[in-house]
């Protein structure tokens, strides 16, 4: 377990802002400042949250956080290779945050997301 880095607190933070509901919002980043992640695949591209005093419910299914217009939450940011990557947010069945997710739309593995390069869609 290791607590966020300052690039990736920055992403999520611009996530955030584009969620539908100012509660969840809020929820998100108050998580943030009592959470650590635990890197759940070799290549870091996938993120756990465990915050401290919550316990997730039973119910395991994982919903991408949406904007008021429906849409969901989502960027996009380059590997080193210049590899385009989809970034997203999920929560858990409560809206808490549970996992951050880098998915590389070419073969292999994430090598280093080059974090200057992120936009939100």
């Amino acid at each position: 377990m290791r607590g966020l880095t300052e690039a990736e607190r920055r992403v999520i933070a611009l996530l955030a802002a584009q969620l539908e509901s100012d509660a969840e919002r809020e929820q998100l980043l108050a998580d943030l400042d009592h959470c650590s992640v635990k890197e759940t695949v070799p290549d870091g591209s996938i993120l756990t949250f465990d915050i401290v005093d919550y316990q997730r419910p039973l119910e395991r299914g994982r919903w991408q956080y949406r904007q008021n217009d429906g849409f969901v939450v989502d960027g996009t940011v380059n590997d080193a290779d210049g590899s385009e990557m989809e970034v997203m947010l999920l929560a858990d069945a409560n809206h808490r945050v549970w996992e951050f997710e880098i998915v590389r739309k070419k073969p292999g593995s994430v090598i280093k997301p080059d974090w200057s390069t992120f936009k939100v869609r």
